[in-house]
């Protein structure tokens, strides 16, 4: 046996052995290491600088993030917060390289932002510094600025980390949300106003005249304001407004609300060019605003015609004053009188009968709730053109005194809609007017609600004049047998 080939191999194996007694006392390479030991709660400055980043934002009062740099302006606290829990829960994944020679190899030696963390205690930490995505897999590079070491984490934290100004400041145009607004005004370049307040539940037009607002129309009135945002900001210094049609807005907007009904308002100026469509010129009317842009059909929901607001119930009345209903129209000639509580008689035809008092208040119902889908025209000029000269009803309400609450007048009208292309033939459809006594106005109604007072009034009609009886003649006809030779009905 050779000897020296045996202490050879003794020795390789003792080598072996002791490499790997040494490497078992080793620490493991760190993983998911977390490099922050703190709570997105306990953030309360953030700062981003790189060549495209200059953003400081840091907590207000209550708790709510704000900029206050490159501009003072509030901050999407949301977008805000998601960034601080980026920051609060980032891993490194893999220590790639503990002393790189060259930074530029991970996007490291110019970074596109650093992070730098300041706590509520005025503690300041180490900045991240965010370089490239890797070649394979969704991780980052990134460095720590006391460490040397570069090192891996999920490519998420650099989509948190460079989020721009733009992404962390807040859209929101109008501070209230739609239950806190208690008075709205619009004012066009005219100089015309349209004010609507709230009062209790219900809302009213206050100028440009008083009445009652349609409850529609007012709540998607509010829905737009409150969740109207900016689309880009353009301009956070402007030095000319007439550039944007705002020295001299199309439409200024002010809203009222809160508990303290504090006043916020908003400037709409021309619509932007072609580069960016479908968006107009938008900016706060309090102090130094930046201007913005908001998207067009904001701005089409707030042009809303006093009688876009206004209540479109044909005839308000209280169903509980009326004590007589006359109805007129083609076939029908009725009255319908109170005989009590909850019982009604109809007369027509010279007859007197019981009416169904379900039949009676579907009636009175169907008049309570017959409401327009809008206002097409006020004062009313052309009666025939609307059905009114001969409406197909109308129903007359009056009081226990006999005194007038009001008329309704309903129409079914056959129109030729103009065709949208010069070879489109004109199309027939039928449409529905209700007018009233209470004011000129013509309203459009479905003629769903004409058929449904139609169908109505004829069960009512019927029930006060039945089918007349057959003649003693015809009755003893009836009853007589056959005559001989007669033809005897049989089964097809």
């Amino acid at each position: 046996m050779n000897t020296r080939k045996t202490w050879l191999a003794l020795l390789a194996l003792a080598i072996i052995g002791g490499y790997a007694y040494y490497s078992s006392l080793q620490p493991e390479p760190s993983k998911n290491h977390k490099v922050f030991q703190l709570k997105p709660a306990q953030i309360e400055r953030i700062e981003l600088k790189g060549p495209a980043h200059d953003v400081v934002v840091e907590r207000g009062k209550p708790g709510l993030w704000r900029i206050v740099k490159p501009v003072e302006a509030d901050a999407d606290n949301s977008s805000v917060d998601a960034l601080a829990s980026a920051l609060a829960d980032l891993q490194t994944t893999e220590t790639v390289d503990s002393n790189p020679q060259d930074l530029g190899n991970f996007g490291l030696a110019d970074p596109s932002v650093t992070v730098y963390i300041t706590t509520k205690t005025g503690r300041a930490l180490p900045g991240v510094m965010v370089g490239k995505n890797t070649p394979v897999g969704a991780s980052t590079y990134i460095k720590l600025t006391d460490s040397p070491a570069v090192m891996l984490t999920d490519a998420g934290f650099s989509a948190e980390a460079t989020k721009s100004l733009d992404d962390l400041r807040s859209k929101t145009l109008i501070g209230f949300t739609a239950n806190q607004i208690n008075r709205v005004v619009l004012t066009k370049s005219d100089g015309s106003t349209i004010e609507l307040a709230r009062k209790g539940d219900n809302w009213s037009i206050v100028k440009p005249r008083e009445y009652p607002a349609d409850s529609a129309a007012v709540t998607q009135l509010l829905d737009t304001i409150a969740a109207a945002r900016v689309d880009q900001f353009v301009d956070d210094h402007p030095e000319d407004l007439n550039r944007f049609g705002l020295a001299t807005p199309s439409l200024k907007l002010q809203v009222f609300g809160g508990k303290d009904n504090a006043e916020e308002s908003l400037l709409f100026g021309f619509e932007q060019s072609k580069a960016y469509a479908n968006a107009v010129y938008v900016r706060r009317g309090e102090g130094d605003q930046p201007v913005c842009t908001v998207a067009e059909y904001v701005v089409k929901e707030l042009s809303k015609s006093y009688d876009d607001l206004r209540d479109k119930t044909v005839l308000r009345f209280d169903p509980k004053n009326v004590a007589r209903i006359s109805i007129a129209g083609g076939p029908v000639q009725i009255v319908i009188d109170s005989a009590g509580k909850d019982k009604w008689t109809v007369t027509g035809g010279g007859h007197t009968v019981p009416a169904e008092t379900p039949v009676v208040q579907s009636l009175l119902d169907q008049l309570q709730q017959l409401k327009g889908s809008s206002i097409v025209e006020d004062p009313m000029t052309n009666p025939a053109r609307f059905g009114m000269a001969e409406p197909t009803l109308t129903i007359t309400l009056y009081d226990a005194a006999g005194k007038t609450i009001g008329v309704i007048h309903a129409s079914q009208v056959e129109e030729t809609a103009t065709p949208q292309t010069p070879s489109a033939k004109p199309v027939a459809q039928t449409k529905g007017y209700a007018t009233s006594s209470a004011d000129q106005a013509v309203y459009e109604i479905p003629t769903a609600m004409v058929r449904d007072l139609e169908t109505t009034a004829t069960r009512l009609h019927n029930d006060a004049e039945p089918p007349p009886s057959p003649s003693p003649a015809a009755a003893s006809h009836a009853g007589s047998p056959a005559p001989t030779g007669a033809a005897t009905p049989h089964a097809q």
